[in-house]
């Protein structure tokens, strides 16, 4: 099946992301809105993000929970940190072409591990929905030593 490059046509507030790893750079690109506490980031779905029938793959969805819910650990304790659980719950499709966000938040925090929650969707709304979601998750992180 040939790649279709769909219009990225990233829904305002949104930017271009520039400071990702390459494994994040290469499965981009990546869009990302912040405004106080609340960030979201965004992907235009392409069709390499997607089985067979043009749904968003599993995996895909699970780097996407897992990068957001390391940059609300980063966002809130300001630490580096690596994942040591992730639990994902497939709640709806994502298809290419679709624009999907998602955010996620700090639930709580000990000196040595983060638990945080996360939510993706499908649209361009700033608002997070209440229901119709890609998927929930909850991780847990180690937190690595602050860098002097």
């Amino acid at each position: 099946m040939p790649e279709i490059d769909f219009d990225i046509n990233a829904p305002e507030p949104f930017k271009l992301s520039v400071r990702r790893g390459p494994f994040t750079t290469h499965n981009g690109p990546w869009y990302h809105w912040a405004d106080g506490e609340t960030f979201r980031q965004g992907v235009r779905l392409q069709r390499r993000h997607c089985n067979s029938r043009e749904i968003c793959h599993g995996g895909f969805l699970c780097s996407l929970a897992d990068g957001l819910a390391a940059t609300a650990v980063f966002r809130n304790l300001k630490r580096s940190s690596v994942t040591m659980k992730l639990n994902t719950e497939f709640l709806g499709a994502a298809h290419a072409g679709d624009w999907l966000q998602g955010t996620a938040w700090l639930v709580r925090a000990t000196p040595r591990m983060a638990f945080v929650e996360a939510r993706a969707w499908v649209g361009d709304s700033i608002d997070m929905p209440e229901t119709d979601f890609v998927f929930t998750a909850n991780a847990v992180f180690r937190l690595l030593e602050p860098v002097e």
